[in-house]
């Protein structure tokens, strides 16, 4: 009888799976799965101190996936200790620790955050400075426009690229003539996210900027200077659109004359809707 009543509790035991204990202890394992999958079963833990803490601390690990999964997991807690937990991890001196900080900030949509990931844009590590960019960009708080714009002048393309994208994120008008400036910067990855994020700030004054953009020696930016006029073009659109029907080059898997061709159908099925309105 001892010994079925000892077989049962360790099947109820292994039903719940290993102790909190047991999964912190593993998260400082020498095999990254292992760190990698307590991570992930302390999902489950992560409003308990000691949990938020091991896991704040897994943000820094050498392994990306782990770093991933720690960060996923802090984005399912609660915890109202935990931002200040992570405000620290942003001040850390691990600029792994640091970036990934930053992406969990954006993910719990804390807009307490915003004035930490502002100055998170001045780091040092371009990484981090993406990173904030990114959860800036999530939290879409029109207070971090300032600091966007500044950071406009970043010595490096790929965090400038990041922030383009972020001011079209937030959807503020304010950002209108940045973007539409930045239509004409030298580097045309910058030109063509600044056509991508008038696109999404779905602003109509941005539509004459646009149309010069059709007309740009980059591939890149016609895509996406066309696919944004589908969002905030109008009549005056559609014959520069029409007049990129010949051009088959194809981003992203999708030639710039469809884009162009699906933009000028937009704007029609905008025409249409609010030809009613107007007679009414």
């Amino acid at each position: 009888m001892l010994s079925g009543l000892k077989r049962l509790l360790q099947a109820l035991r292994w039903k719940r799976g290993p102790s909190v204990e047991r999964l912190l202890a593993e998260l400082t394992a020498t095999d990254e799965r292992t760190r990698w999958e307590a991570a992930e079963a302390l999902a489950r833990s992560c409003d308990q101190p000691a949990v938020m803490t091991a896991l704040v601390t897994a943000l820094g690990d050498p392994h990306p996936f782990v770093r991933w999964q720690a960060g996923n997991s802090l984005a399912h807690c609660q915890s109202e200790q935990l931002y200040a937990l992570l405000e620290a991890g942003l001040s850390s001196k691990d600029t792994r620790r640091r970036s990934s900080t930053a992406d969990v900030l954006g993910r719990l949509g804390n807009k307490q955050a915003v004035g930490a990931l502002c100055k998170a844009l001045n780091s040092r590590n371009a990484v981090v400075r993406c990173s904030a960019a990114e959860a800036l960009a999530k939290l879409a708080d029109p207070t971090a426009l300032p600091a966007l714009v500044k950071a406009l002048d970043d010595d490096d393309v790929q965090v400038r690229r990041v922030v383009v994208a972020a001011l079209g994120s937030i959807g503020n008008p304010a950002a209108l003539s940045v973007l539409s400036n930045l239509l004409h910067d030298e580097q045309a990855l910058i030109r063509a996210s600044a056509a991508d994020a008038l696109g999404r700030l779905a602003d109509p004054g941005a539509e004459q900027a646009l149309q010069g953009a059709l007309a740009d020696t980059d591939a890149g930016v016609r895509w996406f200077a066309a696919r944004a006029l589908g969002s905030v073009g109008g009549a005056e659109s559609m014959p520069v659109l029409e007049a990129l029907l010949e051009d088959h080059t194809e981003i992203l898997g999708q030639a710039i004359a469809d884009i162009a061709a699906e933009a000028v159908e937009s704007i029609k099925r905008r025409q249409r809707k609010q030809a009613p309105e107007q007679v009414a």
